[in-house]
């Protein structure tokens, strides 16, 4: 096995109506955020012992996890951690740049003096030290313009395409020359929101999720 078995469930079982819905949500947050690395294989059978499950509350978890494409089943009882594949970030990204900025330009013109505030903050605050922490600091930071932007389906519509990225942005967050660039970003995108210059915001969005991109591509291994 080429990566570290997940710990037994930490989801306590009464926020899951089963088993199987347990496993899927811990499974899926260990790929999203890289602790189980692209390509990486696993024995069933042992991970169904690390997690502290049956074998058939295991295999329901994978083959939702396999239909939302985020591991492949073999035949003899291993799975595969899905590769990064270079058509799955282009599409992504391809909505986030329509959606992000468009967010953006939503909360310049319509966030509260309370979620204006939060933005900042969110922009000011200390760098993470760990590459996970500053996943987190990331997808924080981008919520609170979500959900400032005053539309709930817009908002649900970009945690979904965040929960398929993470694993994309992870490789961004570990780029160490890049750090202090995203959080310059992140403060001059909270600027225009703060000024309420929804044009510049969201010209400030794009340009942020085009240079991610890029670097997603310049350094992950893709397929």
């Amino acid at each position: 096995m080429s990566e570290r078995q997940p710990s037994p469930l930490a989801l306590p079982m009464m926020q899951v109506r089963t088993k199987a819905e347990a496993v899927y949500q811990e499974l899926s947050a260990h790929i999203l955020d890289g602790r189980m690395e692209p390509g990486s294989t696993v024995n069933q059978e042992g991970l169904a012992a690390s997690l502290g499950v049956s074998i058939t509350p295991l295999r329901e978890a994978l083959r939702r996890l396999e239909s939302d494409g985020l591991v492949i089943l073999e035949a003899h009882r291993t799975l595969t951690v899905a590769p990064l594949s270079a058509a799955e970030v282009r599409e992504l990204y391809a909505v986030r740049l329509q959606l992000d900025p468009y967010a953006a330009g939503l909360a310049a013109r319509l966030a509260s003096p309370e979620a204006v505030d939060r933005i900042e903050a969110l922009a000011a605050r200390k760098l993470e030290t760990t590459a996970r922490g500053r996943l987190k600091a990331n997808r924080e930071f981008h919520q609170a313009i979500y959900r400032s932007a005053g539309n709930t389906a817009l908002a649900e519509m970009l945690d979904r395409l965040w929960d398929r990225t993470d694993r994309y942005r992870l490789i961004v967050v570990r780029v160490e020359s890049e750090r202090r660039k995203v959080e310059r970003e992140h403060r001059e995108i909270a600027a225009a929101i703060r000024g309420r210059d929804p044009v510049q915001a969201t010209d400030l969005m794009r340009s942020h999720v085009e240079t991610t991109l890029k670097l997603v591509e310049e350094h992950a291994v893709l397929r």
